[in-house]
């Protein structure tokens, strides 16, 4: 057995509280980041239903990508409701608005492939593209741009608790570049104003499923 003096023994236990905490530190923390952690006045902003623009992504602890523009909005709905029709890329283009066509070309445990075409805006309006999701059930998804029409697509879906056990709050965070011909400024104005349009195509999307499967009951 190895003796320690004092002295090492406290060296000891600081070297392991230093470790922890630069692991910590180095690890994006998400438990961090929900409803309850937001500042009041953007809380309010979203008890209203208003669609809310975040300077970070929620998984961002240093400085802010500023490709990305990150919208947040509560909505009705629990997080598996909203899961559901968030990642439902076989009818997307039934209930999504910008969305032309859209399937998934392959599958494999929490990975798929998917093939969209999407009304973006730039030259050619409508781009065809592959983007690979990697899937975290009923809480995040990352999306990053295979192949296509466009030169890069980036994006992420977050679902955590919202005010109550009825609503959820929904991030979603894109970045997009069409190419040469698209400067980001008029690409990013673009998404400031379609964005919202997504989350209203979910919110609307997962109240029409519930009341169908109410229907279908009666």
């Amino acid at each position: 057995m190895i003796a320690f003096s004092e002295g090492d023994e406290m060296k000891r236990r600081y070297a392991g509280v230093w470790f922890m905490l630069l692991t910590v530190g180095i690890s994006p923390r998400l438990d961090a980041f929900d409803y309850e952690t937001l500042d009041s006045g953007v809380k309010e902003s979203l008890l209203k239903g208003e669609v809310v623009a975040l300077s970070k992504r929620p998984d961002e602890t240093g400085e802010a990508d500023k490709r990305f523009v990150t919208l947040a909005q509560v909505l009705e709905g629990t997080r598996r409701e909203l899961w559901d029709v968030i990642h439902d890329k076989e009818d997307a283009e039934l209930f999504v608005d910008g969305v032309l066509e859209s399937k998934v070309i392959e599958s494999s445990g929490t990975e798929i492939l998917v093939e969209q075409k999407t009304r973006v805006g730039g030259p050619k309006g409508a781009y065809y593209y592959q983007l690979r999701h990697k899937l975290t059930p009923y809480s995040r998804s990352d999306f990053k741009f295979v192949s296509g029409e466009m030169r890069d697509v980036i994006g992420s879906w977050w679902i955590f608790d919202g005010p109550d056990e009825k609503r959820s709050l929904v991030v979603y965070s894109l970045h997009i570049d069409p190419g040469i011909f698209a400067p980001q400024v008029v690409v990013k104005g673009g998404m400031r104003k379609s964005m919202p349009g997504t989350l209203k195509s979910m919110q609307r999307e997962v109240l029409r499923r519930r009341e169908s499967g109410r229907n279908e009951k009666e």
